[in-house]
Formats: C-alpha cells, sequence, structure tokens
C-alpha cells in the first residue's frame, strides 16, 4: 500500500512515547509498504535525525513550527471550541503540504498520529484515514487533576470538556481509529461507533531490550520515563520523598537512579535526597535496566500502555508499579510483576524483591515472556 504518515513531531530519535510508537510503525511497516511521512518539526537541527527516517520513507517533507508562531496562532484562536492542543498545531502551510499531496498522487491510506493533527484531514474524505489517538488524553487530564497546582487545575478543568467534546467528534469521523488497550478503548466507547475504535497495543525492540546474564547484586532501584513531563516528574518525586525513605528504613543501601531525556528542574532537585542520582538521558538503556535489582513506576495517573514498565520487562528485570499502570499491561500480579498503590505498599514490594534474588529470577523471566508473546512491534504492526 501506499501510505500517507502525519506527525506532530518528528518521529525520530525515539527517545519519548509518541516518537517511539511513530518511529517503531514507519521501521516495521516500511518492510512491505511505500510511506511519505510528512511532519511538522520545531528547529532545523531536527533534521540532523532524518537518517533512520530516510530509509524507512520513500519520501519525507517537513513544515517548521516554531513555538513563538504557534502560541500567537494559538491566542488568535481561542475563539474556536477546539481544544488548546489543536489550536496549537493549527497551520496553513501544513494544511497546503497535506492538499498538495493528497492532490498529487492517490495514497490508500493516510495515518495521523494523534488528535492534534487531526485537523488536517478530517474532511478529507476521498481515501482511508485512521487516527491514532494512542491514549484518551481525556482520561489522564482527568485523573491528573489532583495533582496539579491550582493554576494549572484550573487550565484543564476549562480545557477538559473541549478534549472529551473533540476525541469523541473524532472517532465519528475517521474510518478508524486506534487506542492503545481496552481500557482506553472503554474510555471513548459509545455504541455507534465500536467498530470503528481498535485497539493496536505499543511494542517492545526485543533485540535491543533483552537479559544480559549478569544481574545485579546491589540493591539498585531504577526509573525510566521522559523526565519533562508531569506524570514522569509526579512519579519521580512520589517515589523518592514518600517511598524510598521507608525502603530504605529496611535496607540502608538501597539507591535510585532516576533516567530519562530532559529533566525537569523539580527532578534535578531530588538528586540531593539520600541514595538518588539523576541520570538524564543514558546512552546504553539496555545497559542501564541491566545494572538494576527492581524497576520501580509508581506513576499514579497516566493514559495506554507504559513503553518504560515493558522494556524492563523484556530486560528481565522485575517490576513494581501502580494498578492504573497495569490496567493498560493487563499483566498477572505476582507473576509477571508486583502491583502496589499506596507508598507503604510499595515499599514493601521492593523490599520484598531486594531479600529474594529467586523471586526476582521468577519474576523477572515470566515478565520477559509475558512482553515476547504480547507486545513485539513486529506482530503489533
Amino acid at each position: 500500500m501506499r501510505i500517507l504518515f502525519l506527525t506532530g513531531r518528528l518521529p525520530s530519535p525515539p527517545n519519548r512515547g509518541d516518537r517511539l510508537r511513530a518511529y517503531h510503525f514507519l521501521r516495521v511497516l516500511s518492510r512491505e509498504h511505500q510511506i511519505t511521512l510528512l511532519s511538522f518539526i520545531s528547529d532545523e537541527r531536527e533534521t540532523g535525525y532524518l537518517g533512520p527516517l530516510r530509509s524507512f520513507c520513500e519520501d519525507i517533507q517537513l513544515v517548521h513550527r516554531g513555538q513563538w508562531q504557534s502560541t500567537a496562532t494559538t491566542a488568535a484562536n481561542l475563539w474556536r471550541p477546539l481544544p488548546l492542543q489543536s489550536l496549537y498545531f493549527r497551520s496553513s502551510v501544513m494544511q497546503s503540504a497535506v492538499d498538495r499531496l493528497l492532490a498529487r498522487q492517490r495514497f490508500d491510506v493516510v495515518y495521523v498520529h494523534l488528535f492534534r493533527m487531526a485537523q488536517f484531514v478530517s474532511g478529507r474524505t476521498q481515501c482511508y484515514r485512521i487516527l491514532d489517538l494512542t491514549d484518551a488524553i481525556s482520561s489522564e487530564i482527568e485523573r491528573s487533576l489532583p495533582y496539579r497546582d491550582a493554576k494549572w487545575r484550573m487550565v484543564y478543568r476549562l480545557e477538559l470538556p473541549r478534549i472529551r467534546r473533540y476525541e469523541r467528534e473524532l472517532v465519528r469521523r475517521f474510518d478508524e481509529s486506534w487506542l492503545i488497550s481496552p481500557a482506553e478503548r472503554q474510555h471513548l466507547l459509545a455504541h455507534d461507533i465500536a467498530d470503528r475504535l481498535i485497539v493496536v497495543p505499543n511494542g517492545v525492540d526485543m533485540e535491543r531490550y533483552r537479559p544480559s546474564g549478569h544481574s545485579s547484586h546491589a540493591p539498585a532501584l531504577i526509573f525510566v520515563g521522559h523526565m519533562g513531563v508531569f506524570h514522569n516528574i509526579d512519579a519521580a518525586d512520589f517515589m523518592v520523598r514518600d517511598i524510598l525513605p521507608r525502603v530504605r528504613e529496611a535496607i540502608p543501601t538501597a539507591t535510585l537512579s532516576l533516567v530519562g531525556a530532559e529533566p525537569a528542574a523539580e527532578v534535578l532537585a531530588l538528586a540531593s535526597a539520600p541514595g538518588v542520582q539523576v541520570m538524564g538521558h543514558v546512552p546504553d538503556l539496555n545497559a542501564a535496566l541491566n545494572e538494576a535489582a527492581v524497576f520501580v513506576a509508581p506513576l499514579r495517573f497516566a493514559a495506554g500502555v507504559q513503553n518504560k514498565v515493558l522494556e524492563a520487562m523484556a530486560t528481565g528485570l522485575p517490576v513494581v508499579t501502580t494498578t492504573l499502570v497495569n490496567n493498560g499491561l493487563r499483566a498477572e500480579d505476582d507473576r509477571h510483576l508486583l502491583i502496589a498503590d499506596d507508598p507503604q505498599e510499595f515499599a514493601a514490594a521492593v523490599v520484598r524483591l531486594l531479600h529474594d534474588a529467586e523471586l526476582r529470577r521468577r519474576i523477572g523471566h515470566e515478565a520477559r515472556e509475558f512482553v515476547l508473546h504480547n507486545y513485539r512491534w513486529e506482530d503489533v504492526a
């Protein structure tokens, strides 16, 4: 097939959840299909990341979207009933590029990555249109409200009805829409669109993420994620302030590494806590995961499937996470991972793993088998 890919961010490097999904779809689908990628970039330096994408795409076209220009566009269009995120990406240049491509050649499918890009083809019905929502953003925002400060709580209380309305409107307009988990699908489900809402999970590169054969004997914990996004900032803070002290009461030598690109100031400040190291981006994430004893993911609000957890499981690293995260994974507690929600239970689960090498080995082995049978990119695509 001939596929047009529309993305709001250049899907390279695949160092955060949204880029990762689009990158691997391009990588795997390019083996059998001809792909044209049309993407926004916010900085000309991003063209340095085009290398891998050129091998996946027969054509790549880029539209520059500067921060100040996008902010001005948002302000000028506040009267429109669209979510702020969509207004921020509003662009006559992108619309012209989409229309030009659709007029110039026949595409079998237009793949639209995230609802911010839906506006450019929502009224173009000449070809089959797939909207990859990935997550139901409204559900994540709803869960996050209790953890936000007063200013942002007010903003998102105003924004939330717009997003809810827009998500449901879009899934009626597009030929099909993809969501990352059954829980996300259930959130948006309506009786007249059930057949157009399809679960397409994330995957893991099983060649990149694998056990090294050198399990850690040190009580080393690790949490990985893009450290500039709110749900990961909150999880890191929750781990350091509420969970790690309880772990260190039982095991004083326990340490925590916070790994991930672009750590926010709040995350950098956590390095002053006993036993905490903020590592930022690491060149070999598989090695970093294999050097740890337990992966912790105490996310209190998030949507969809957490790639960071799947990658840790793929290395055979035992995971402690929350019910919310496992709602997307559908793994089995005490077999594929351990689930805990309040700080005391979470710390107890971590300590249990740190004290029991055989339990770590068993759960790590079952975790990798679970990912291998359910979350390979090749099978997903």
